[in-house]
């Protein structure tokens, strides 16, 4: 019977490759193909279930002790928004396989949302709109250029992303203009960032670029 040393499963069957892997396989055997029973991670799944148990435990007492001490100021809802964000940002950028740019493009929009709650939540003293969502969104657009340039043979895939984030990077400057946010610089910085990004996709872009368009956007 062949031998993955790889995943160290054994398999019957006339490939040369693990089913698992990919890797070659050692030994002999023949015969039909006959794959190992492979489990799927119960144990991961039960400490993920452990975990929202107790993210929910946490939230649950916090909110009652918050209540009976000072129930003039909700301080268990900063708590779960950070839980909140700490599950969907967390499990999201866990999960095997996926495109590094649509990672970068769920940190970015989840932090903004975090910062804005939190601010919501303590009073809405305007310090989210003011400096952390244009800093939230030039890191954004920084960091898909970066991955960009460490992929620049298949750069293509990161185009919609790159333009989702370049789009971001326009909403504090539009924020200023609507007396939302009172910091001209912190949103100025985001908007050249964004459309210096553009700028650099419409001249340095190929076909390429335009087939990754109609793929993505089954156009």
């Amino acid at each position: 019977m062949k031998r993955c040393e790889q995943c160290g499963v054994q398999v019957n069957g006339p490939g040369k490759l693990c089913p698992l892997c990919g890797a070659p396989l050692s030994g002999e055997g023949g015969g039909q193909a006959v794959y190992p029973a492979v489990g799927f991670g119960r144990g991961y799944h039960f400490v993920k279930r452990l975990l929202l148990f107790l993210s929910i435990m946490a939230v649950i007492v916090c909110a009652v002790v918050n209540l009976a001490t000072m129930p003039n100021f909700w301080w268990w809802a900063i708590v779960a928004t950070a839980l909140a964000y700490a599950w969907a940002v967390g499990s999201h950028s866990l999960r095997r396989g996926g495109n590094g740019g649509g990672r970068v493009l769920v940190q970015v929009v989840a932090a903004a949302a975090l910062v804005l709650l939190l601010d919501f939540e303590t009073g809405w003293r305007g310090w989210s709109v003011d400096f952390v969502l244009p800093a939230i969104c030039g890191v954004g657009i920084a960091a898909i250029l970066v991955l960009i340039l460490c992929n620049l043979t298949n750069w293509a895939q990161y185009v919609l992303y790159q333009v989702a984030l370049a789009l971001l990077g326009f909403v504090p400057i539009a924020l200023y203009f609507f007396h939302v946010s009172h910091v001209f610089w912190a949103a100025s910085i985001p908007a050249v960032m964004a459309l210096a990004s553009l700028v650099a996709l419409f001249l340095f872009g190929d076909r390429s670029i335009k087939n990754e368009f109609v793929r993505r956007l089954h156009l």
